[in-house]
């Protein structure tokens, strides 16, 4: 008996791997349709969802329809793709349920918004559209719901999904860039390198992910157990509504929401020497990282790589300014006090005209960041900033640079980060995957 229940058992799971099997296979067939069709889909599917559920309708930004359909294509391409994949598809749906939590998402819009997608499956896929084939997608989509309801359930039991802050300043920091710094009706965890999604009083409904600029103030002089004060650096975008009203509409006392930190972004433990990429505001998390790790007295090595993609003062100007600082900091302050000042200014110096030393890239570039970078490498002790041209050009200055670096040898026992663009940053992994670097110690964020 024992042995026929055994064997039961063993076609059981063959045939409920076999259907599985089956029904990913008529998923991902209706989806090579979508594929296909885009437009089709996308417009039966919010043309039907507004239509039947206009109440809805709110939480999607008016004029913001290309940028919509474009996500909800990415996302539903990574999620059908990653469907017999857990350990690729469960952090997905941990971020989107997390993302949707924000807009207070509950299980009647993730009912609504299915039956939705429904529809417009039948309208794109045409006579492939079988009884077998909806109940595949009834299957997978309702796995799917299942699964980001339990994430948003359990963090609804951790804490609230946004934050309520004032404006406390607004300053321009480069010709696009402004830095935003706000504070929080109640404190606010979050780690360095994590970023948040943040929404302005003066457009609702619209939320997009700024990274931390700076590391938490915990155990600091200027902590503030009612509050926390958080600090964002925004560029402006030709298309970005939300940080056009930030660059020239924002006021201090401007109410503003901040969602929960997201993102996992950070120094690896148990890598012995670091390398940190970044350009343009990708900077920003960066910088904070740094800062932590000065904090938290981690002085491992580490190289802080820029692509100058922003505008701001020149590199040069500001090692000058260093080295005139070093030059008469005897004069301005008692004998202790100038040693001390001295030494940090030639520090920042040498900071400043790192990239010179190296020979790699456009020196004269620019970045808004270049004198924060200084400072923090002195703070730090034992970083080293670099700056190897604009953007565009990073990946084949960083790969000079890493060679430079192993001196004949790899990059073995390295980690870091790399943040920016899409292609730059999948570019720049590349490279430090080939000079010797473990992928898993390389974490990344993207943006654009």
């Amino acid at each position: 008996m024992t042995e026929a229940l055994a064997v039961d058992g063993e076609n059981l799971n063959d045939d409920l791997l076999a259907g599985r099997a089956q029904a990913l296979a008529l998923v991902r067939q209706g989806f090579a349709a979508v594929s296909a069709r885009p437009e089709v889909f996308t417009n039966s599917l919010y043309e039907d969802f507004f239509t039947s559920n206009p109440r809805y309708r709110k939480y999607f930004a008016a004029g913001d329809e290309a940028r919509r359909d474009e996500r909800t294509l990415e996302a539903a391409t990574r999620v059908v793709a990653g469907l017999d994949r857990p350990g690729t598809l469960l952090p997905l749906l941990r971020r989107l349920a997390l993302e949707y939590r924000k807009y207070g998402v509950r299980e009647p819009h993730y009912r609504a918004f299915a039956g939705s997608v429904m529809t417009a499956l039948e309208r794109t896929i045409g006579e492939a559209w079988t009884y077998e084939a909806a109940a595949a997608w009834v299957d997978e989509l309702t796995m799917v719901a299942s699964a980001m309801l339990g994430i948003a359930a359990e963090a609804d039991a951790q804490g609230p999904a946004y934050w309520e802050a004032e404006v406390v300043a607004v300053d321009r920091m480069a010709e696009d860039v402004v830095r935003l710094r706000v504070r929080t009706a109640f404190p606010y965890p979050y780690q360095a390198g994590q970023y948040a999604a943040i929404e302005l009083g003066r457009l609702p409904w619209v939320w997009r992910d700024f990274s931390f600029a700076a590391a938490p103030q915990a155990g600091t002089e200027t902590e503030d157990p009612e509050h926390s004060v958080l600090e964002f650096h925004v560029q402006r975008t030709a298309d970005g509504r939300l940080s056009n009203v930030v660059h020239d509409e924002l006021e201090l006392g401007d109410r503003i929401r901040i969602a929960a930190p997201a993102g996992d972004l950070a120094f690896p433990a148990g890598a012995s020497r670091l390398i940190a990429v970044g350009h343009g505001t990708g900077l920003a998390p960066i910088a904070a990282l740094l800062e932590d790790a000065a904090a938290a007295g981690d002085d491992r090595p580490v190289h802080v790589v820029v692509g100058n993609s922003l505008n701001a003062a020149k590199p040069a100007k500001k090692a000058a300014a260093a080295k005139k600082a070093a030059k008469t900091a005897g004069k301005a302050a008692p004998a202790s006090a100038a040693a001390k000042k001295a030494q940090q200014a030639a520090k920042a110096a040498a900071a400043a005209e790192s990239a010179e030393a190296t020979g790699i890239g456009d020196t004269d570039q620019e970045h808004y960041l270049t004198e924060h970078l200084a400072e923090l490498a002195v703070a730090h002790g034992n970083a080293t900033v670099v700056f190897l041209g604009a953007a565009e050009e990073l990946p084949q200055h960083l790969d000079e640079y890493v060679k430079r670096l192993a001196d004949g040898g790899t990059l073995s026992g390295w980690g870091g980060v790399a943040v920016g663009s899409t292609g730059t940053v999948q570019a720049c992994l590349g490279v430090l995957a080939a000079a010797g670097a473990d992928p898993a110690d390389v974490r990344s964020d993207l943006f654009g």
